[in-house]
């Protein structure tokens, strides 16, 4: 039985390090533009302004009358805020292109009626890319693809090759991974993996996939279950390998704990937020954006605003990865700005309405973030009773010191000591205590390199700031 596809919203989203100064005009350059509060249809921009501009002051007053300020601004008005301490909000800047980027995949399937290993191509056309850069350099992008036929089998060989990094795609005898397929056309040259490139080390080797698919209801004589095709989308699982035998179908125990993220909010349909994907099925619920109608709001919501709350959660997880990996070169600071971090973005609730926090929860509690931020913590911990503990021994160490400095008996017999040695040396008053003088300097600041090493390691690289400019403006 072939299932129908009636429209579908997907999306590849993955993730990149950006240069905020060299980066940005390499986008304006390749024909991305500011992302729009809201897409409109052609046959919609067609009416008068007014209506054109009720439309965007209507988007407005909805995302002000469903979500915090704080969400809001960030992620959809792009307001300049300051925190009631002064505290500059990060801004995030948002690109998007209407381009047709296009390639083929080539991968082999198996044919059973050759009863062998055949090769394949299939057709990848993105109709919009977008790009979102957040603050701590870490950006996100995300291509739409348009699906070339119409069935679910289709759309599901196009999820399971777009979301591997190694796809090959290009010309017959000129393939590429598709990784670096899209660092050439959509990224503008901004590599995803690499030795040197720091973001290898935890942006993982599959892209995420978001998808909104929009399905005739069950009949009689197209009947499936759409828990089972929540699974194997959100899998990117063989479709009908739940309810068969099948190599690759998923034990009870652990579909049932996939389907713990489900979000089952309304009757036409249902989503599911995984760790690589979040999908939805269902009928009646995605209208995708077709220049020929007025209709934009069903895909607004699902391509702007609830893709928002998915993109943002993987900011939040990119970041405690990024935390992780940088925390043991410089503990205190990483810190520092770890605790700044949650203060600022670690939100709990988002909206005023239970959709948004619904499908926010799922995604976070998909992500593991409450779990990366509790592993994090508990380094901190370490790191305090580290710090802790050597700051105890340094202080006895001192006090050792100074106990034995209480322990000579006076001050003149001091003095009498060193006028002995300086006539034993025969050196006159000045080079003597000028040499006992730098010698007690240089004792005392490796004493207190020792006692305080985190502090004494923030003065040597100042002073080494300090030499560095000098000698460039020397040279």
């Amino acid at each position: 039985m072939t299932l129908i596809v009636k429209e579908s919203l997907i999306k590849i989203i993955g993730v990149f390090a950006y240069n905020h100064k060299t980066d940005i005009p390499r986008f304006t350059q390749r024909g991305y533009e500011g992302m729009q509060l809201v897409d409109l249809p052609r046959k919609f921009k067609q009416k008068s302004a007014k209506d054109i501009a009720d439309a965007v002051e209507k988007t407005k007053t909805n995302y002000k009358n469903t979500y915090y300020s704080e969400f809001r601004d960030f992620m959809f008005t792009g307001k300049d805020r300051r925190d009631i301490d002064g505290y500059q909000k990060a801004q995030i800047r948002t690109f998007q292109r209407h381009k047709i980027a296009q390639t083929e995949f080539h991968f082999q399937r198996y044919n059973s009626d050759a009863k062998k290993m055949v090769d394949f191509t299939l057709p990848m056309v993105s109709s919009t890319q977008e790009i979102y850069l957040f603050p701590g350099e870490i950006g996100i992008f995300s291509l739409n693809l348009i699906a070339q036929e119409d069935t679910l089998e289709h759309l599901s060989d196009l999820i399971n090759q777009a979301r591997s990094f190694e796809s090959l795609v290009g010309q017959t005898g000129q393939t590429m991974p598709f990784q670096e397929w899209v660092s050439k056309e959509i990224l503008c040259g901004i590599p995803l993996v690499g030795e040197n490139l720091a973001l290898d080390e935890y942006s993982g080797s599959k892209f995420k996939v978001y998808s909104v698919i929009d399905m005739p209801p069950p009949s009689e004589a197209t009947s499936y279950n759409r828990e089972h095709l929540l699974y194997e989308i959100g899998t990117s699982s063989p479709i009908g390998v739940v309810g068969k035998e099948h190599r690759l179908q998923p034990s009870e125990d652990f579909y049932d704990q996939l389907m713990d993220q489900k979000i089952s909010a309304f009757r036409n349909y249902d989503g599911l937020a995984l760790l690589d994907s979040f999908t939805v099925i269902g009928h009646g619920n995605y209208t995708s954006l077709n220049d020929e109608h007025e209709v934009y709001i069903p895909h607004h919501t699902w391509n702007r605003v609830y893709f928002a709350i998915y993109v943002y959660n993987l900011f939040v997880r990119y970041s405690l990865f990024k935390f992780n990996a940088q925390f043991l070169s410089n503990p205190v600071k990483y810190r520092d700005e770890f605790q700044d971090f949650l203060n600022h973005y670690n939100f709990k609730h988002i909206s005023f309405n239970f959709l948004p926090n619904l499908i926010f929860d799922r995604i976070r509690a998909a992500l593991h973030i409450e779990e990366e931020i509790e592993t994090f913590e508990k380094r901190l911990g370490s790191l305090a009773t580290s710090i802790q503990e050597q700051q105890e021994k340094r202080q006895a160490f001192l006090l050792t010191v100074i106990s034995v400095i209480s322990a000579i008996d006076a001050v003149e017999g001091i003095l009498a000591g060193l006028n002995e040695v300086q006539e034993k040396l025969g050196w006159s008053s000045f080079p003597f205590y000028f040499t006992l003088t730098s010698i007690l300097l240089v004792g005392g600041y490796f004493l207190l390199g020792y006692l305080f090493p985190l502090h004494a390691q923030k003065l040597r690289r100042k002073i080494q700031k300090i030499a560095e400019r000098t000698q460039r403006r020397n040279g």
